[in-house]
């Protein structure tokens, strides 16, 4: 490329000061002068002034290639040319740029008409697009064929955050909205639902295959609301769970690479945790020897390095970096290699921060215009925003916000030429064929009147082409063989998808969405049996009246014509199944198959909708059937729930209802098991209710409960009523004869009070011991032992106890009982000091603790009583 400052400071100064007085002087009808030399006979303007107005858009050309704008130099420079053909460094500066250039030419279009949120280029003729807007979908075009082959089932307002494909492009792991579905690739079938992924990794680097593409692993939460991760290994082909780990407590992931035998996972730490896929070999954990902080990874195609984004001091930008485990580097990990392997989309990818730095970044885009910065490439500019591209070795494709996808071939370089040629003179003819080159490449024209660049057609670009003469082009840059342009040139053949491309699309389509009244419900309204029983079996097993019908007959009190509907239905979605057997059993009065088959949190139809192929049955609204199932159940089990503050008389009401026979078989015995035991743990904090309690936890035992929580419902009726005598063997069998991930903190508080009140405290000291050793984190359980050691007269473990409450947090509700407490323990030790401090803090939560008076409201021990009125006073 020609130096940036061949010309001095002067003469780009004399420029900009005569132009516009040479100018002024034609408008002013300059008489003019013996010799014209100028392209344009209409107008004259001596040589010097020629001549200094082609270096004024010489010196516009470098300023325009500084702004990686080849294209609008290229034509700047033609335009000095014409000027003033004598330029020889516009000249030269046009001969470099031609060598050194990728220019681009689109040769297919796709206008969706839907807004775009991800493209996938697999070569050599397949390409994926996300579709989004207020239905979301994800379509697969033969390139060749141009013709839409595939399309993922629709979904409501949600974009597609990310796809990532195995290197076969065999399988796809689709991520929109809160579901992760793997799906086959080719037919874009849904196989699984892998869950929700963690907002805040990045898809592309979390979400791996191995080279195979038999295997797929990624990270999820142990629970909804549990932030420590998992991470899985699946068959890539079922989506079956081949090895899962423990919620893990490591710093953030941020990049993962898998292989046949293990999986590799960067954090934010420079850690790294390798775990064999095999589920007997043990995971491996490994510092990294300097402690860092990452920001953002990707794994090599090898896994064998990282390229990872690191922070640096707080207020520095952050650096690349790369990590190495082994000496050999794959190359995978270079700009030019990365633009292949990941697209580029406004949803989370390694080019939202790992690879933006504007001085290492591969590419820009920046509203409506690409520019590849590997080497000197032709920017690409839109009509719209753009929304994604894709990046092929020949190729760039990409996407608009408007819908529109383009497919834009990248032409080879001109090779050297060895011919020996002279360079010939410029004159107008060969003026005429390097514009022409200039418009076919740079796809631009600058207007020499109103000084601005006019953007050409790909047919008026491909017409200069037609038009010019290369033998003309060799004579003018002899170095240069523009024969492999012109080949590429000429087998580009321009193309656009036709409207019947897309009737995959537009017909799956119209399936997801409702349709208008269909004449089926007339006929519903109407009444007559034998009508309506005709018209679901002309309506067929699927599509608009079918979908129509079946919501019809849900509504309704005709078991007989939802039976009708389910045996004409093909490809019934299992949820609509669901319900229609459900209506069916419950207007035939068998409630418990009504109940059966519902768990305790219903399902949402939307989410539903998110991870299920539907097929057109989502043309009707089954909201209200779904709701309809809901009320009815939530009414048969509300009816058997202990409220929160329940009444004597309400709880009367619910235990009769329990022991009526009907209440089991309108239920189930599942349910009727689990309500029985949740209202005998309710009624076991009344005393009056104990002979009550028993019977109900002996009714859920019998029905299947689990036997836990019925020995501990007893116990507590026992210890409520004050029998401690009773109570106490059964929380010594609850706690010693039952698994101990079945036992809770409360068992064996309660079993170290019942031994106190049986006159044994060392017991109770041994298993208030056991249960810290059991429960090291909970601090209610610490701060019942406290209680329960003081009460026995033991003040050593009971400080002990308690500083290791406040160590681990006590409730904020019971803060002020338990500071009154660490007051009490630390006085009766000789701690008097710490007491006294505790004291103060027990003042702040509440000054009336002052007050003696406070203490006389206490229902406590007199001697802990007396202990912290020493304080009061």
């Amino acid at each position: 490329m020609p130096s940036q400052n061949s010309r001095s400071s002067t003469a780009r100064f004399r420029s900009c000061v005569i132009l516009p007085l040479v100018l002024g002087g034609l408008i002013q009808g300059c008489k003019p002068p013996p010799k014209p030399v100028m392209a344009n006979p209409a107008v004259v303007i001596e040589p010097a002034l020629v001549s200094q107005l082609a270096d004024a858009r010489i010196d516009a050309a470098k300023a325009k290639l500084e702004q990686r704008r080849p294209d609008e130099a290229l034509a700047l420079l033609i335009s000095a040319l014409k000027t003033y053909p004598a330029a020889q460094e516009a000249r030269d500066m046009a001969e470099t740029i031609l060598r050194e250039t990728v220019w681009n030419l689109p040769e297919a279009t796709l206008d969706h008409r839907l807004p775009i949120d991800q493209i996938h280029f697999a070569a050599p003729a397949s390409l994926w697009v996300s579709l989004g807007g207020e239905i979301n979908t994800t379509v697969r075009w033969n390139l060749e064929t141009l013709r839409i082959e595939s399309v993922l089932f629709p979904a409501a307002n949600c974009k597609t955050r990310s796809l990532v494909f195995d290197a076969g492009h065999r399988s796809v792991v689709v991520e929109r909205g809160p579901v992760s579905l793997l799906c086959n690739a080719e037919t874009l079938k849904p196989i699984r639902d892998l869950g929700s992924l963690p907002e805040d990794l990045t898809p592309t680097a979390v979400i791996v295959f191995s080279p195979d593409g038999l295997l797929l692993a990624h990270p999820g939460s142990a629970s909804e609301n549990d932030p420590p991760r998992v991470w899985q290994i699946r068959d890539a082909a079922s989506g079956e769970i081949i090895r899962a780990s423990d919620p893990l407590t490591e710093a953030a992931p941020l990049a993962a690479w898998l292989d046949r035998s293990q999986l590799r996972v960067i954090h934010a730490d420079g850690s790294l945790l390798e775990m064999p896929v095999s589920p007997v070999e043990e995971i491996h954990r490994t510092p990294l020897t300097e402690p860092v902080k990452l920001l953002q990874a990707q794994f090599s195609a090898d896994g064998n390095s990282v390229l990872a984004l690191q922070q640096q001091e707080p207020h520095a930008r952050p650096v690349q970096s790369v990590i190495s485990y082994s000496e050999a580097d794959d190359g995978s990990l270079a700009p030019p290699a990365l633009t292949q392997r990941f697209p580029w989309s406004r949803q989370p990818n390694i080019w939202s921060w790992l690879l933006d730095d504007p001085e290492k970044a591969p590419f820009t885009i920046d509203g409506n215009t690409l520019k590849i910065l590997t080497s000197p490439h032709a920017p690409i500019e839109f009509t719209s925003p753009v929304a994604a591209a894709a990046f092929g070795a020949k190729s760039v494709i990409t996407g608009e916000a408007n819908g529109n996808v383009t497919i834009h071939r990248l032409l080879p370089l001109p090779g050297p030429h060895t011919g020996g040629r002279e360079s010939g003179s410029i004159n107008p003819a060969s003026l005429t064929d390097l514009e022409n080159l200039s418009v076919a490449l740079a796809g631009m024209r600058y207007d020499e009147t109103t000084r601005a660049f006019t953007r050409l057609t790909v047919e008026a670009r491909l017409t200069a082409f037609s038009a010019c003469s290369f033998d003309t082009i060799l004579s003018l840059f002899p170095r240069l063989d523009f024969a492999a342009v012109s080949a590429e040139f000429t087998s580009i053949r321009q193309r656009a998808a036709a409207p019947e491309a897309f009737n995959l699309l537009h017909e799956r389509l119209a399936r997801a969405l409702p349709q208008a009244p269909n004449p089926i419900e007339e006929t519903f309204r109407a009444g007559d049996p034998t009508a309506i029983l005709t018209a679901i079996q002309s309506a067929g097993g699927s599509g608009p009246a079918a979908a129509t019908a079946l919501a019809m007959a849900l509504k309704s009190d005709h078991p007989v014509w939802i039976a009708a509907c389910l045996t004409a239905a093909k490809d019934l979605p299992q949820l609509l199944r669901q319900i229609s057997l459900s209506r069916i059993a419950w207007l035939e009065g068998r409630k418990a198959d009504a109940l059966a088959s519902w768990p305790e949190i219903f399902p949402e139809l939307a989410d539903i909708r998110l991870r299920e192929d539907w097929n057109g049955w989502e043309q009707a609204d089954f909201k209200p059937a779904l709701d309809d199932i809901r009320r009815c159940v939530r009414g048969e089990l509300d009816a058997i729930q202990v409220p929160a503050s329940s009444t004597a008389e309400q709880r009367k009401a619910i235990a009769a209802r329990l022991a009526d026979p009907a209440t089991v078989v309108a239920v189930g015995k599942r349910r009727f098991a689990e309500a029985c035991l949740q209202a005998a743990l309710a009624f076991s904090a009344h005393k009056e209710e104990t002979e009550v309690t028993f019977q109900l936890a002996n009714l859920a035992r019998n029905m299947g409960a689990a036997p836990e929580p019925c020995l501990r419902a007893e116990a507590l009726a026992l210890t409520a009523l004050g029998d401690y005598v009773k109570a106490h063997p059964r929380w010594i069998q609850l706690i010693t004869e039952h698994p101990v991930e079945t036992t809770l903190p409360g068992d064996y508080a309660e079993a170290a009070y019942t031994a106190f009140e049986n006159s044994d405290p060392r017991q109770a000291m041994e298993i208030l011991t056991t249960g810290m050793h059991r429960f090291p984190q909970d601090g209610n359980f610490a701060l019942r032992a406290g209680w329960v050691a003081l009460l026995t007269g033991d003040s050593e473990r009971a400080y002990r106890f308690l500083r290791e409450g406040q160590r681990i947090g006590f409730p904020a509700e019971k803060l002020e009982n338990a500071t009154a407490l660490l007051t009490i323990a630390a006085a009766q030790t000789g701690a008097t000091d710490d007491a006294a401090v505790y004291f103060q803090d027990l003042l702040k939560i509440d000054a009336a603790w002052a007050d003696p008076a406070t203490l006389d409201t206490l229902d406590w021990p007199a001697e802990l009583k007396a202990t912290l009125g020493q304080f009061a006073r």
